[in-house]
């Protein structure tokens, strides 16, 4: 700067001064590529949650963390230290709302199709389970889908949240959320001795909103939260928190109490702890797996189901399901990855 700005023709100082904004805006947009590795993590902890195979109760404890991770990205990418700028969420909202139109669209064929298949009649949708879909998210045709639509109510709430800056109410009740999520969901037999449908806490408000919530405010304290975390201490406290998930499985089978609900106290931290692992690493080179973390984990998770549906017909035709049943989320994500790649290259979805 010093150098260009010694010779006093305003054409050079121009076009050293945009040189230079040009270089600080790269930096401050420079993409921290850990994040999109843990995308992809949780993508594929999502497929081994979801597949039917050998070990599938063995890792469950751990793969509950994927969806919450989701969420507190998703805030963490939202939110700019004070806030959201209000057409950054409008237009993520038509954004997620096209995703969701288009796979909703693509579920509901598929329910018919197969219902019609197996069964010989069209699949309808009872009364009960639409007001389920619209009260707690829980889709009809696709029970993943419960995700895009939750997320969808998240970001109308944090519109009203974010116009009149109520952001300290929703980190107020953030804890109260997760609590609630806890007694009436994996506790709820050895709290009250009986036990709801869990699609009462799981849903956009016992699970997408304080997990977002908690994601704005890692954002806006990321120097505090990275600054004063070594990765020692993260990967440690993601050890400690896998084990006590266990724990708390392992106790809550001991004393029969245990509910359908596979959500933690130590999920939560879990959850923080790898979002916090990612922001500590800060990948700046760009690889496979952060490629696919970018471009391929929402179209896994939305696709994964129609494989393992396949994958699990196909194997038992040929007579090899048992041996399948021991690396059936590795077919499954293998997959949906080369079926992701096709439709990509056909032009069905973007790059």
């Amino acid at each position: 700067m010093y150098l260009c700005t010694r010779n006093l023709r305003r054409a050079d100082f121009v076009s050293c001064w945009s040189g230079w904004r040009t270089t600080i805006k790269f930096r401050m947009t420079e993409r921290n590529y850990s994040i999109d590795i843990l995308k992809f993590v949780c993508a594929v902890l999502v497929v081994f949650l979801h597949t039917n195979w050998t070990f599938q109760q063995v890792f469950l404890p751990f793969t509950r963390c994927a969806v919450p991770c989701f969420f507190i990205i998703s805030g963490y990418l939202l939110f700019d230290k004070k806030g959201i700028r209000p057409e950054r969420l409008k237009r993520n909202f038509v954004h997620v709302g096209w995703i969701s139109l288009w796979a909703s669209l693509f579920f509901v064929v598929w329910k018919e199709v197969t219902n019609l298949v197996s069964t010989g009649s069209f699949w309808v949708p009872s009364v009960e389970s639409l007001l389920e879909w619209l009260l707690f998210n829980d889709a009809p045709f696709a029970f993943h889908l419960w995700y895009l639509f939750a997320y969808l109510y998240v970001l109308l709430i944090v519109m009203v949240i974010n116009k009149y800056n109520k952001w300290m109410l929703l980190y107020c009740i953030t804890p109260l959320l997760l609590l609630t999520d806890l007694a009436f969901g994996k506790y709820s037999l050895l709290f009250w001795g009986w036990e709801p449908p869990y699609i009462y806490v799981r849903n956009f408000l016992c699970v997408g909103l304080p997990y977002f919530a908690i994601g704005t405010l890692i954002r806006s304290k990321t120097d505090a939260f990275v600054s004063s975390c070594k990765k020692d201490l993260l990967i440690g406290g993601i050890l400690l928190f896998t084990i006590t998930s266990y724990l708390e499985k392992f106790l809550l089978i001991y004393l029969d109490k245990c509910a359908v609900r596979e959500h933690y106290l130590s999920s939560t931290f879990l959850s923080v702890f790898l979002f916090l692992l990612a922001l500590s690493v800060k990948s700046k080179n760009k690889s496979l797996i952060s490629t696919m973390g970018e471009k391929d984990s929402l179209y896994i998770y939305i696709f994964h189901p129609v494989f393992i549906f396949c994958c699990s017909g196909f194997f038992s035709r040929i007579h090899l399901y048992d041996y399948y049943l021991y690396v059936a989320p590795l077919v499954v994500l293998g997959a949906t990855i080369i079926f992701i790649k096709c439709i990509r290259r056909m032009r069905i979805i973007k790059e």
